[in-house]
């Protein structure tokens, strides 16, 4: 579970006040804030909250240091976030000096409208980052973005979900079947990591992954919400450089 339980009921718990409703295209989006931080629901499921800033940045910082050396040797990294979320995970890839690009993908453009409007410095970077030309955001399926770009990317970061088990949408569940896995392989540079997050282990996922990629690294990640310390699991697959 992403954060504590009455987020994943996608329910108005005590003290939350609804910032936007809106109609999405996979159903009712609703922005709102429960104490000091902004959470998405949608289609009735808790999608992130801003609490959850730990992990969405470590879902990049650790496939970033799992790229193989001869990754991109002629120039900066290409990077792929599936979700804008609350920018977390874009913020962590602008951060870092190596990555020459970033693209992020998302499926419902009232996301990106919301995150421009409540992003605050988030959001202000990657207004910087696009008037560089080193961010662009795109409203569109993730999975339809790697199919048409074999061989782009040296790091996909996937963060659509609340993990493989835990489906926003169900058309999701196309990302983490054989098919969508090789093609999530195929849409990697050699030496390129696609990093997915999870709020645990699945044996049946991992060895999904093992069946699919050369390497496999299981990271840990923590959120501290209400108090209290959550951990969840950052898959690292690697494709091959040979």
């Amino acid at each position: 579970m992403r954060t504590y339980a009455d987020h994943a009921k996608g329910g108005d718990a005590p003290g939350t006040v609804v910032l936007e409703r809106a109609d999405g295209r996979s159903g009712e989006l609703v922005l709102r804030r429960h104490g000091a931080d902004l959470e998405v629901i949608a289609g009735g499921t808790f999608l992130i909250s801003s609490a959850n800033a730990a992990s969405s940045e470590a879902l990049v910082t650790a496939g970033l240091r799992h790229l193989a050396p001869a990754a991109a040797p002629s120039g900066g990294l290409e990077v792929l976030i599936g979700g804008l979320g609350l920018g977390y995970a874009l913020d962590a890839a602008l951060a870092e000096q190596r990555v020459e690009r970033v693209t992020v993908a998302e499926y419902e453009p009232i996301v990106v409208d919301w995150f421009r409007a409540y992003g605050a410095g988030r959001a202000a970077r990657l207004t910087a980052g696009e008037a560089a030309g080193r961010a662009r955001v795109v409203v569109a399926d993730v999975a339809d973005v790697m199919r048409e770009s074999p061989g782009s990317f040296d790091l996909v970061a996937l963060d659509t979900d609340n993990g493989p088990d835990w489906l926003v949408r169900a058309a999701n569940a196309g990302l983490y079947d054989d098919a969508g896995l090789q093609s999530t392989r195929r849409s990697l540079r050699l030496g390129g990591v696609a990093a997915f997050w999870s709020p645990e282990r699945y044996a049946w996922f991992a060895a999904r992954l093992t069946a699919v990629f050369e390497q496999l690294r299981e990271e840990q990640a923590h959120d501290h919400v209400g108090g209290r310390r959550h951990e969840y699991t950052m898959y690292v697959a690697r494709r091959g450089v040979d």
